[in-house]
């Protein structure tokens, strides 16, 4: 793009888009009207140096109308496919919709508050992620130290009793009280001193729900009294 084509899309075509756009174009999704207005600028400065590149002469107001054309029907700097199901686009033609975690899908008749989107996809479960780096952990440290250690953390797993495992070990129970002793300490040193406070941390994602949860619970008590 030349200086001149530059100039004009700052000095002119930008102003027109920035006072226009908010008021014709309706976000779609998550987006918000000075998102629009940079995507309206990027869409008019590909349009300006196409034109300049052709030898051909255009006005600011033709480029601002045209772009703000291309911005209403969907079209936008990272994508103009209808195959995205995130695409303004595919969402103004109807094939898809984009709904916020707070969207309210439910009312729960026992607190008297409505139950959002997040709150039905939030897994009660133990966070997959943390499952999977400490099996990770545990496979590491039974793999790098006495073949024992595995027999004594099997049986603390299953319950048995510590005669069970003194047999699976083949030894006897001074000898696999030393070893308990002894995997202790090797434990620790291999997992780090923080390892416990690390398996009982809940997930920030799940906290944040909780916190809600029971910010809506307090509110529901106070409504009560």
């Amino acid at each position: 793009m030349s200086p001149s084509a530059g100039d004009l899309l700052v000095e002119h075509i930008a102003p027109r888009l920035r006072a226009v756009v908010p008021k014709v174009v309706r976000p779609v999704g998550a987006e918000d009207s000075e998102e629009l207005v940079q995507d309206a600028i990027y869409t008019a400065a590909r349009m300006l140096d196409s034109v300049e590149r052709k030898g051909r002469t255009v006005t600011a107001g033709n480029i601002a109308y045209y772009a703000i054309l291309h911005i209403k029907s969907g079209r936008r700097g990272n994508s103009c496919g209808r195959t995205d199901a995130l695409a303004p686009t595919t969402q103004l033609d109807g094939c898809s919709s984009v709904l916020s975690m707070e969207e309210e899908v439910g009312w729960d008749p026992e607190m008297n508050e409505p139950i959002t989107l997040g709150e039905l996809l939030a897994s009660e479960h133990e966070d997959p992620a943390m499952m999977a780096a400490r099996d990770i952990d545990w496979d590491l440290f039974l793999a790098t130290h006495d073949y024992r250690y595995g027999v004594i953390v099997a049986g603390l797993l299953e319950g048995k009793n510590f005669g069970e495992s003194v047999i699976g070990c083949g030894e006897g129970f001074s000898r696999v009280y030393q070893l308990k002793a002894q995997l202790a300490e090797d434990l620790l040193a291999f997992m780090g001193t923080q390892a416990i406070a690390d398996s009982m941390r809940i997930p920030a994602w799940r906290a944040c729900i909780m916190a809600d949860r029971e910010r809506v619970a307090c509110r529901h008590d106070r409504r009560r009294q």
